[in-house]
This record gives structure tokens, C-alpha cells and sequence, in this order.
């Protein structure tokens, strides 16, 4: 759920204790390791569906930087909550988990997931690594809103469908409340801002922010036009005349939770 930068220096130990279960090794792509203790068949699923969302991310959100020269990042897997709890506590030198459903460190290069807990757990913290590798810069409100769309996801033929999901309940209770942010303070949002005690409120604007720029085939040139705003000011312009407020809650109002 949250893309964490630790400061201190942390054994990879734990990590390299839990077996290999696949390797991801795409042209120029992110190398990614998967691990985890699971029977064939289960191990067999995730290491498919890691492989469509690396697929699905670098079509949508990357560009065509060559990334295979990083070291892999581990994306290390857990169907239980007890297993996932003990490996972050060695991980984190007796620290508590950040989050029961998992997290990205980008220093560690090291994803944890909570897979009992929900599949789409690995699919939204293997979003974060691959968009830091090609996006190191990328705003908190940004990775976080990708990250949650491919949270509830429907894998098709063409690739992931993003569907509404419970976030949206957040964002109408937040409307109505009259605290969800504007498109404006999401563009110009600080990571200290989107995870703090608004998290609710800015990772459900930034999830649905994303799927509409997505629904309106708008996403690409938002995005590129993000990777070159390097001010808040810059960042705002962008997204201002990206999502028209009006029209962006007008979508909104139109969607159902199945």
C-alpha cells in the first residue's frame, strides 16, 4: 500500500532464505525475482500475473528506457498474515509491518505482499517498483493512484481492466463532506500530504484521476507531460487541463461497485 524509503542498512538475509519461485528477465525491462513458499499450481498464478502487470505498466506508463542494467527487485510473497508479519519483523529488525496488505522500498528494492489477504496486493506494489525504476521522481499522489487502480483489476486480452472499487465510496463520502481534495492540491500534493490523515481521501482522487485519463485515452500524453513538469506549479497546469473538474464527477457519479 505504501512506498516506503527506510535510512537504515537492512539485511537481505530474510529474503534470500525464501525460495525462488520465478524470474522475470523482459528486453530492457526491470529484472524482477519472485519468492515465496507455495504449492506449483499457486506459484504458477502469481508469476503469470506478475508478468501481465509488468506487461500492463510498461505499455501504460513507461517509457522505452532500457531498466535491465538495476538489480532485480524481490517481490517476496506471503499467504498468510502470521508469515508476512514475522518476515517484515526480521526485515525491519524487529519494526513492525507499514501495512498488513504490503509495501515497496525502493532502497532494499525489495516489494512485500500480502497475497492471502488479496491478489491485488502484488499487483499494486509491483506497479511501484516498476514506475520508480522508469519514473524515479514520479509524485506519491501519481504511484500511489496506478498502484490502486491495478489494486481492483480484471485481467482481459488487451490487458487490465481497471474496475471501481471501494475507494470510490471514499471519494463520495469525501465530496460530500466537503474535505476531498481538488484536482489542483492533488497535482501539487507533497508525499507528507498523501499519506497523511487525508490518505483516504488523496489515494481514492488519485486512483480515479488515473482511470479517467485512461477511459478518455488521455493517460499517455498526461503522463509524459507530468515526467516534464518539474514544479508543483508546472505539475497543477498539467492535471488542471487534463481532468476538467466538472466532468471528471459527472464520470464518477456514473460508477458502480460489483
Amino acid at each position: 500500500m505504501l512506498t516506503l524509503l527506510l535510512a537504515s542498512v537492512v539485511s537481505a538475509s530474510p529474503v534470500e532464505d525464501l525460495p525462488i519461485i520465478g524470474r522475470l528477465e523482459t528486453p530492457k525491462a526491470t529484472r524482477v525475482t519472485i519468492r515465496g513458499a507455495f504449492p506449483k499450481a499457486r506459484a504458477t498464478q502469481l508469476v503469470s500475473l506478475a508478468a501481465a502487470v509488468q506487461a500492463d505498466v510498461s505499455r501504460r506508463f513507461l517509457t522505452n528506457a532500457d531498466t535491465s542494467s538495476f538489480s532485480p527487485v524481490e517481490v517476496c510473497l506471503f499467504e498468510r498474515t502470521a508469515d508476512y508479519d514475522a518476515f517484515v519483523s526480521e526485515l525491519l529488525h524487529g519494526a513492525p509491518a507499514p501495512s498488513e496488505l504490503g509495501f515497496f522500498d525502493p532502497t532494499l528494492r525489495v516489494v512485500v505482499a500480502n497475497v492471502g489477504l488479496s491478489i491485488g496486493n502484488l499487483r499494486h506494489e509491483l506497479a511501484h517498483a516498476l514506475l520508480h525504476d522508469d519514473f524515479p521522481d514520479i509524485p506519491a499522489w501519481l504511484t500511489e493512484g496506478v498502484g490502486a487502480a491495478y489494486g481492483t483489476a480484471v485481467l482481459e486480452k488487451s490487458g487490465f481492466r481497471f474496475v471501481p472499487n471501494y475507494r470510490l465510496r471514499h471519494l463520495r463520502a469525501a465530496r460530500k463532506a466537503g474535505t476531498l481534495p481538488t484536482i489542483d492540491e492533488l497535482a501539487r500534493s507533497t508525499a507528507d500530504e498523501v499519506y497523511g490523515d487525508r490518505v483516504l481521501e488523496y489515494y481514492a482522487l488519485a486512483r480515479y484521476t488515473v482511470m479517467y485519463l485512461d477511459v478518455r485515452g488521455t493517460l499517455l500524453v498526461t503522463l509524459a507531460a507530468l515526467r516534464n513538469a518539474k514544479t508543483a506549479e508546472a505539475r497543477s497546469k498539467v492535471l488542471t487541463g487534463a481532468v476538467d473538474s466538472t466532468n471528471f464527477f459527472a464520470w464518477t457519479d456514473t460508477l458502480i461497485i460489483r
